[in-house]
């Protein structure tokens, strides 16, 4: 049974989470807090697979504590961002600082046993704004829509050259979402599975992790 560590914004969404987790029997909640400034030692000390966490607590978000916990391949758990809202600014903050994925959860837990399923699985969402600015980020321009909805599109692995780490399909999978598509969408139109399409999108968001280096690298 995989373990998960719950950090929520109060006390009764505390509750509400693990009562929702119990109920689905399929995770072993071995911690949780409401604080921030106490959550990277007790990540540590549980050593929990996933991590949820709200984007937004009393004494801190979730960026602050991802950038406490260990470094990839230390013992560091998934990340799974907990948040009423996926156009929330400080999501993308989150998820280049660390966070692995999100779950739209207002507080009610109702949603987390996907969210964390999703995230266990190597899978994630990702909103038609994240992927605007992930765009950004790296700089890419956004492909044609009828290029991008190509089969063989979604095979092009050609890079985008310099230390950009991103492919031509990364690049039309990204234009793909921030013009609207959903996941299932863009699964029928590469011939793909919503979940290979979800994996997709959790290897963007390891890239995204490692951008300020490599940005670091093109600066150089």
């Amino acid at each position: 049974m995989p373990s998960a560590f719950l950090i929520r914004r109060t006390h009764q969404s505390l509750i509400r989470a693990g009562t929702v987790l119990a109920e689905e029997g399929r995770w072993l909640l071995c911690g949780q807090t409401e604080q921030v400034r106490e959550a990277a030692g007790q990540v540590r000390l549980h050593a929990p697979e996933v991590l949820a966490c709200d984007l937004r607590l009393v004494d801190g978000n979730a960026t602050r504590l991802l950038r406490e916990l260990p470094p990839a391949g230390e013992r560091r758990p998934l990340v799974l961002l907990l948040t009423p809202s996926a156009d929330d600014l400080l999501l993308f903050e989150a998820l280049r600082s660390g966070g692995d994925g999100y779950c739209v959860d207002a507080g009610s837990g109702a949603a987390l046993p996907a969210g964390l399923s999703q995230l266990h699985e190597g899978r994630a969402a990702m909103s038609p704004m994240i992927a605007r600015q992930m765009m950004a980020a790296f700089g890419l321009p956004r492909s044609s829509l009828q290029l991008a909805q190509c089969v063989s599109s979604g095979q092009d692995l050609t890079p985008l050259g310099g230390h950009q780490p991103l492919n031509l399909s990364d690049q039309h999978l990204l234009s793909l979402v921030a013009s609207g598509l959903l996941s299932d969408e863009i699964g029928q139109r590469w011939h793909l599975s919503t979940a290979d399409v979800e994996r997709r999108f959790a290897a963007l968001y390891r890239h995204l992790h490692l951008l300020p280096q490599c940005a670091a690298l093109h600066s150089a």
